[in-house]
């Protein structure tokens, strides 16, 4: 009598038990690494447009109060709500040292003997609302005169990637005075965090010092 091979139905069950098993482990491991991957993606986008913001900001600042080939009083420092001056204003104000606005100004086109500022030769960035209510960080531009030119005037255009949310802006000013001078320079340090708009837990802040050259006297 031929013995009869192959596998019980008891041994095929176990056997097709190991195998879903292992299959759902594969897919499990899968779906981690995916979600991983793609977090870390998402994270890698975000830190990347905050760079981009940050660099932007970082080259303008420093410009404050630039002149280009003063000889005298330098035109290019902005008076502030109180009267006084600086080549950094923050919150509208020369003294003030911690806000979310930032204004200033420089000499864009290096007009020799220049005496006064023009429209185009204005910058600022606040933080502010796009017309969905989505926090932004905005840029000063202007367009008839500088009339408008203050933190809380309408003429500022929105500078952030659509797919960010801003969550913080601020801008801290610290004075660095020479020993029997009175000239200021000026460090600004910005922070900036951030998140994406389809997934608020990925978030990010970028921090940064600025120093503006372009002493305050």
């Amino acid at each position: 009598m031929r013995r009869a091979r192959g596998y019980t139905l008891v041994e095929m069950m176990v056997g097709m038990t190991v195998s879903l098993i292992v299959i759902a482990s594969s897919l499990a491991l899968f779906t981690i690494n995916t979600e991983f991957g793609t977090k870390q993606l998402q994270n890698d986008f975000l830190r990347t447009q905050l760079n981009i913001i940050a660099d932007t900001m970082k080259n303008e600042i420093a410009r404050a109060g630039f002149c280009y080939d003063c000889t005298s009083v330098n035109p290019f420092r902005a008076e502030g709500k109180l009267g006084d001056f600086s080549s950094i204003l923050i919150s509208d104000g020369a003294t003030e040292t911690e806000g979310s606005c930032i204004r200033f100004l420089y000499n864009h086109d290096k007009r020799a003997g220049a005496s006064t500022y023009g429209k185009d030769d204005a910058k600022g960035y606040r933080k502010g609302t796009d017309a969905n209510g989505d926090n932004v960080i905005e840029i000063y531009e202007n367009w008839r005169g500088l009339g408008n030119w203050s933190c809380d005037s309408s003429h500022w255009k929105d500078m952030t990637f659509d797919r960010l949310s801003i969550e913080s802006l601020s801008f801290k000013r610290s004075l660095l005075q020479s020993v029997g001078s009175t000239n200021k320079a000026q460090t600004v340090e910005v922070t900036i965090t951030a998140s994406l708009k389809s997934d608020s837990s990925i978030s990010d802040t970028v921090n940064f010092t600025v120093t503006v050259p372009n002493v305050d006297g």
